[in-house]
């Protein structure tokens, strides 16, 4: 401030003006210089302030910023490490995957193999055993006989199960043959292949409306319906059998019924009743186990599912889903 008011009389005393004048000047001036030297230094010290203040701010938002970002490269890493983890478990999986593959391929070639090894042997027991019956039925003794009849009718027994053994082995073969079938067709070969046992067992046979599916193997909806179908005349109840047959439409899907009025299924056999070889009801009545195994696998083959509800003494309703047009599943 002193300086301002000693430029100021230097620059009236320049201008050679009175002395006197040049007090009253000044004597103006000063109150006015002194009032603008608050001002500046009032806005000088607001500005150092506001620049601290804004430099503190930035310093906090550079600090967030680098907490941010480090916790940013934390989660990265972290999904990196999943992200690996899930890569080896895929990979293991897939590992996995090709192993159960190459073992369920070597299954059904052993499986054929087999069965279709057996045949010949069994066939050569079964005709020597028919062979003795004839020639030495009721010579031998009451107990030879009886033997005779166990191997013939375990020849017989064993001849259906390779039968079905290959059936099982053959149904991913129809693949192959898929083509557009009227599912009301397949019903008629069904109800003509199973003619005898509908008319013995005086069956009903109630068929509601059916599809036409896209991609789908005649041979296996045959097989299909035709063990559905058997199982429920062979587990009939007291009365007639009477079974309902429907479809509807169920978005990618058709989902297909087969209901009956027999004897029923113990819903706790609902995982193990279509594994092979299974016979969870009265082993006295013929089959061996494979039926639904067999119903299983073609369902699956068209990318389906299949599964059942019932009560013991209420009837077992079937249910089983096809998929629309889709290849096959492989």
């Amino acid at each position: 401030m002193d300086d301002l008011k000693t430029t100021l009389g230097k620059i009236l005393a320049e201008l050679a003006i009175d002395p006197a004048v040049q007090e009253r000047i000044c004597s103006a001036f000063i109150p006015v210089l002194e009032k603008n030297q608050e001002r500046l230094d009032f806005l000088n010290a607001r500005t150092l302030k506001d620049k601290s203040i804004a430099i503190n701010l930035l310093n906090q938002a550079i600090d967030d910023l680098q907490k941010k970002q480090e916790e940013i490269e934390e989660v990265n890493q972290t999904l990196l490490l999943q992200k690996l983890q899930l890569e080896e478990q895929s990979r293991q999986l897939r590992e996995s995957l090709d192993r159960l593959e190459m073992s369920y391929e070597e299954l059904e070639q052993f499986s054929y193999i087999a069965s279709h090894d057996l045949k010949s042997p069994l066939r050569t027991i079964a005709s020597y055993a028919q062979l003795l019956q004839r020639r030495y039925g009721g010579q031998l003794g009451e107990e030879a006989d009886e033997f005779l009849q166990y191997i013939t009718s375990g020849a017989r027994q064993m001849n259906d199960i390779i039968k079905d053994l290959l059936e099982y082995s053959f149904i991913q073969e129809q693949k192959e043959m898929f083509a557009d079938i009227d599912m009301n067709e397949i019903m008629g070969m069904v109800k003509f292949n199973l003619h005898s046992e509908l008319a013995d067992t005086q069956t009903q046979l109630h068929i509601g409306p059916l599809p036409s599916v896209m991609q789908a193997s005649k041979s296996g909806m045959v097989q299909l319906f035709q063990n559905l179908l058997s199982n429920a005349i062979k587990f009939q109840s007291e009365e007639p059998p009477e079974i309902r047959i429907t479809a509807e439409d169920v978005d990618t899907h058709w989902k297909f019924t087969v209901k009956d009025n027999g004897i029923g299924l113990d819903e706790s056999f609902s995982k193990k009743v279509f594994l092979p070889f299974q016979r969870l009801t009265d082993r006295s009545l013929p089959g061996s186990g494979i039926g639904l195994a067999i119903c299983k696998k073609i369902v699956k083959l068209h990318r389906g599912e299949i599964w059942y509800e019932s009560r013991p003494g209420d009837g077992t309703t079937f249910y089983f889903t096809i998929g629309k047009g889709h290849t096959p599943n492989t």
